[in-house]
């Protein structure tokens, strides 16, 4: 039979025992969330940087943007949202890369021609003022965003071609 006396004076060893076993759990968990913390890091959104210019014609309902400056971006990975005072439309990648010329990129130098009533049903006139943004389908982010006005298109000397 167990003596329960002699097991009681015998438990010198067990606080050693259950310090090293804590220490352990103590160093798996802090490792483990260290881990989870960089291993769940996906990295910064790598959204391409570029200057656009935009200008309108009111008379054609056509929008203007021509690529600046900055990296060329690819058609297949933005497409380019209008709002229109207040009403918001799409232009999509397919929608760009047809645009282009049927060119993968968006060049320096490329413009891309939005006729807003053949493609919207909305016809633009002078004082209307349309933001535009470019938007980087993986990362969800903004490229550029712009607003053009009739104010914008006397200011900026452009001409549309």
């Amino acid at each position: 039979m167990l003596d329960v006396k002699k097991l009681i004076k015998n438990s010198s060893a067990v606080s050693d025992v259950m310090g090293e076993v804590l220490m352990t759990t103590i160093s798996v968990l802090i490792l483990s969330s260290i881990a989870v913390f960089v291993f769940s890091y996906d990295g910064a959104a790598d959204i391409p940087h570029t200057q656009v210019k935009g200008w309108m014609n009111a008379q054609d309902d056509t929008i203007y943007l021509v690529n600046s400056g900055g990296e060329f971006i690819d058609t297949e990975s933005f497409e380019i949202a209008v709002n229109i005072n207040e009403h918001r439309s799409i232009y999509s990648s397919s929608q760009i890369y047809a645009n282009l010329g049927n060119r993968n990129l968006w060049k320096l130098g490329d413009t891309i021609e939005i006729n807003t009533f053949g493609e919207w049903g909305i016809d633009i006139k002078e004082g209307d003022e349309i933001n535009v943004y470019l938007i980087d389908i993986p990362s969800k982010g903004i490229i550029h965003n712009l607003k053009i006005s009739s104010e914008y298109l006397e200011a900026s000397n452009w001409t549309a071609p």
